[in-house]
């Protein structure tokens, strides 16, 4: 494998990265289109089919990066799908289940990770505030940094906030990966507001981030309680004069070379 740097959308926030001669699978979910229960009971999820067949999604995968164990970032089949002895790396407090489910060299990343030439830190963050906040549980994102690649910030469900603008600060990523569906549920929503970055929260985003930093936005048109998707945040960014080498919307199955 040539050691360059792509990241490939599967579908919704599954990610397929070759980084630091190294193929990492981010948040898994394989499941077929329909097999998942309904955030909001009204569509089955995923609401669309993968775009490549799962012995190619699952290919030559050195190693699985989950930032938090829900069922649109890891579902009941991805066991069926991966040798149980890929090394799969969690946020502490998902590390046993992913144990209980046959994974055999499971890891739970509490602040940093050095594997030869790569360096993985965790990022904690909030899914969303408030109540539904709370209900939501722990959320990680991991910066990616490597001597001679871009580093690279998959910032997982966590919201943009204060305490996640300084960690971009202080790592100055040339890409971050931004979940940014708006997922949400209605009871909660008018008090608490989403519970992953939306459209309005991407351009905060980007007004707030050096011209050098990219946005690669994921985490849509997949799950029925993502309310932002791709068309709906392609407009916000053309009516805010946005340069599209700025924010990269990627179609599932898209590979983008960094």
């Amino acid at each position: 494998m040539e050691n360059k740097t792509t990241i490939q959308l599967v579908r919704n926030a599954t990610l397929k990265i070759h980084y630091a001669g190294r193929t990492i699978l981010v948040d898994p979910v394989l499941a077929d289109k329909g097999t998942l229960q309904s955030a909001l009971g009204v569509y089955k999820n995923p609401r669309v089919h993968l775009t490549m067949p799962i012995s190619e999604i699952t290919k030559d995968v050195d190693m699985v990066l989950l930032t938090h164990n829900h069922i649109d970032h890891y579902d009941p089949s991805v066991p069926n799908h991966l040798s149980k002895d890929v090394p799969f790396f969690t946020q502490p407090q998902d590390k046993n289940e992913i144990e209980q489910n046959g994974f055999t060299c499971v890891e739970a990343i509490e602040e940093s990770k050095r594997l030869s030439d790569m360096d993985i830190y965790r990022i904690t963050g909030h899914h969303g505030f408030g109540k539904i906040g709370e209900m939501m549980g722990g959320v990680s994102g991991y910066m990616l940094v490597a001597k001679g690649h871009p580093t690279i910030y998959i910032m997982g469900d966590c919201k943009w906030e204060e305490s996640i603008h300084q960690t971009v600060q202080k790592f100055n990523p040339d890409y971050i990966i931004v979940n940014s569906g708006g997922a949400g549920f209605p009871e909660y929503s008018k008090m608490d507001g989403s519970i992953i970055p939306d459209e309005h929260e991407v351009m905060e985003m980007l007004s707030a981030l050096p011209a050098h930093t990219k946005l690669i936005a994921v985490h849509m048109d997949a799950i029925d309680h993502c309310q932002t998707t791709r068309e709906i945040l392609r407009n916000e960014a053309k009516h805010r004069g946005i340069e599209k080498n700025r924010l990269i919307i990627p179609e599932d199955g898209e590979c983008i070379r960094v």
